[in-house]
Parts: structure tokens; C-alpha cells; sequence
């Protein structure tokens, strides 16, 4: 038996048997790679709408105190005497900056690799035994669309792949970080529940149709899923792309379980609306659709409800009907769903009791 500190090979009757050190996660990244781009799905703003709605904007945690290493310290915070006209102007000023706060990174398509070939030419074969690289330096051209082309030394003059342009259009640091060079450091993070910094990291390092950065995230939202961390990334603006993600590949089950365990029925609808917007599966999509823009304009939820009006039972009652609809017919966790459906619905009748005998009580039957 030989042992280091990523992995055990055991011998046995010739054999070698490889077992990974348990604080990996045998996590298999899925990209979007395939023939479909997800973009036009993300961006179309009804999707967005749903994405939104379902990241639970909460302006404790959106305007939360943060580290930063460029203030020496915290800003004191300051008080103010308003008028209902002045505090209502604040108000809106806070919802555009919550808005700019959770802007959510895009999900796109890997980028297909560059292969174009502009001339080859045998004359210069055997000139130098280095690269020539030729890059447009006109001001004001972006650089995704700025031309870079490469003479190799076979004398072949084609357009630079994705990482020689990224390093020669780098603004940022060319050496990636150790974070994500080294996987005992990505996995301690993720063991360490790190979800928003891996994120934030990985936005800065790299762009949203790159294989790697997509490599990242899909690990991390995958992590999330298994341990059920969905709370660690309400309210943030990674929650939208991870409910996108879980949605896109059928696996987003898990984080309904959580909702229906947490009492927010009508989020578990608006997931089900995210699915039927990317795959149109479900079987009763015009209940569903008509039931969405109901939802969508009443108040988000931060914690469960205490007092209910009758039109919230009715919505609600009507969110419930959807769900056993889609038990029934779509889920790949009936059990476990049916088991939190029906816990939800125990603690719901006795606060529609309660919410119904606090209104009697006060007379407004």
C-alpha cells in the first residue's frame, strides 16, 4: 500500500485499485457545450423575471458589511430625519442599487475554437524557429473583436486561439490563481462552503464562455446541490445562474425539495415555471402559465408568513394544486417531495386557522 495526500493505490493479487481521498467529491462538471445555447433562454426576460423573483432579494444580506482590503476601515453609518417623499426616494435609490448588487453573471455557450487560416506559405519555413505575433492596436476596438493573427514557423498565418488572445489582451493577471490550479485548494474551499468567493473569483479570472470558468461554477453548483446549501447563495447574484444551471440539466428537484421544506410554495411554482420556460415539459403548462403572472407581483417572501388574507389562501391553494400536479407527473423525488407537501400543508391549515380566527375575533369576517 502506497499513500500520499490525494490518493491511496492499494495492491492486491496483481491488481491496482485507485481510491480517492474522501474529501474529493466525485463531481463531474457539465458545460453548456452542447449543439442548444443556453443565451437566448437566459436572456429573454421572462426567464430573467423568474431568475430574479427567485433569488429572494433581501437588503440585509445584499448591503451586508464586506471585507476590503482598499478601506482601512468600515464606514460609520448615517442617520437621517425624511420626509414620506424623501424615504420613498430612498427606497428607490436602494432598489437600483440591489438591482445592480445582484446583476447576475451571463450563461452562454462555450466558445467554439479558432481554426482559421489566412495563408501558408513554404518560403518562410525554417526562417526563425519562433512565433510571430501580430496584434491591431486601434484604439477603441473591443477586444473580443480586435484582430490577432500568429505566423508559426512552418510559415502558416492563421488567427490566434482563445488563450493566446486572453493573455495578449490581459488586463488582468496572466498566472491563474492557486485556487483553482491546485484541486486540494478548490475542494478545501468547496469543504469549506467558500460558494461566493469561488464565484466572485471566478468571475473576475475569467469570461463567462470560457471552458474553465464554466468548469468552476458548474462544480460549485453542483457542490451546493449535494449539500443542500442553497440558502448560502440567496440573495446573491449567483443564485440565478445556479437555479438556471440546476433547471437546465433536469436537476433541479433537489432545490424544489428545499422550498416545499421551507414553506415557499410559490417559489416552488416560479421553479416550475423556470422549467417549463427552458423545456417546455410539463403537462399542465397553461395552468401553470396562468398562474405565474399571479405570483410574480405579490410582495417577496423573506420568512413564512404569519397572517394570511383570503387571497393569499387562494393563491397559495392554487400553488399547491400545481405542486401535487407536478409530483405527480414530472418529479424524479416523488417520495421525498410528497413527505415535505404534506408537512407544509399541516403547519399551512393551522396558520389559515389562526389567520382566520384572528380576523373573526376583530370582527373583519
Amino acid at each position: 500500500m502506497h499513500k500520499n495526500t490525494r490518493n491511496v493505490i492499494i495492491h492486491y493479487n496483481n491488481l491496482q485499485i485507485l481510491a480517492i481521498s474522501s474529501r474529493k467529491l466525485s463531481i463531474v462538471p457539465s458545460l453548456y457545450d452542447g449543439e442548444q445555447d443556453p443565451g437566448p433562454k437566459f436572456f429573454c426576460s421572462g426567464v430573467q423575471a423568474l431568475l430574479k423573483r427567485l433569488t429572494r432579494p433581501d437588503f440585509a444580506k445584499v448591503f451586508r458589511k464586506r471585507t476590503n482590503s482598499n478601506l482601512p476601515f468600515l464606514k460609520t453609518p448615517k442617520y437621517k430625519f425624511l420626509t414620506n417623499e424623501e424615504l420613498d426616494a430612498e427606497i428607490s435609490k436602494a432598489n437600483k442599487t440591489a438591482a445592480w448588487l445582484l446583476q447576475m453573471p451571463p450563461v452562454v455557450k462555450v466558445h467554439d475554437p479558432i481554426n482559421e487560416v489566412f495563408s501558408k506559405d513554404p518560403a518562410l519555413v525554417g526562417y526563425d524557429s519562433s512565433k510571430y505575433v501580430f496584434t491591431d492596436i486601434t484604439f477603441g476596438v473591443p477586444n473580443e473583436q480586435r484582430l490577432i493573427v500568429e505566423r508559426d514557423p512552418d510559415g502558416t498565418l492563421q488567427s490566434c486561439d482563445h488563450d493566446t488572445r486572453k493573455r495578449l489582451n490581459q488586463g488582468r493577471k496572466v498566472k491563474e490563481p492557486t485556487m483553482f490550479s491546485d484541486e486540494e485548494k478548490f475542494h478545501g474551499l468547496l469543504e469549506e462552503e467558500k460558494y461566493e468567493f469561488i464565484l466572485d473569483r471566478a468571475c473576475i479570472q475569467y469570461e463567462p464562455n470560457e471552458p474553465t470558468y464554466q468548469k468552476v461554477t458548474s462544480i460549485t453548483y453542483q457542490h451546493v446541490d449535494l449539500k443542500t446549501n442553497f440558502n448560502m447563495l440567496r440573495s446573491t447574484r449567483h443564485f440565478g445562474p445556479m437555479a438556471f444551471y440546476l433547471t437546465w440539466h433536469q436537476s433541479m428537484d433537489n432545490l424544489m425539495l428545499e422550498l416545499l421544506q421551507t414553506g415557499f410554495v410559490r417559489e416552488t411554482v416560479l421553479l416550475m415555471g423556470l422549467r417549463q420556460a427552458i423545456h417546455e415539459d410539463i403537462a399542465f403548462a397553461d395552468e401553470l402559465n396562468e398562474l405565474v403572472p399571479q405570483i410574480l407581483p405579490t410582495p417577496v417572501q423573506l420568512k413564512k408568513s404569519e397572517n394570511l388574507s383570503e387571497e393569499d389562501i387562494n393563491l397559495d391553494n392554487k400553488c399547491i394544486d400545481c405542486v401535487v400536479k407536478y409530483i405527480t407527473k414530472n418529479s424524479a423525488m416523488k417520495s421525498q417531495q410528497e413527505l415535505a407537501l404534506q408537512g407544509f400543508r399541516e403547519e399551512y391549515q393551522q396558520l389559515v386557522e389562526l389567520s382566520r380566527g384572528l380576523r373573526k375575533a376583530h370582527g373583519n369576517v
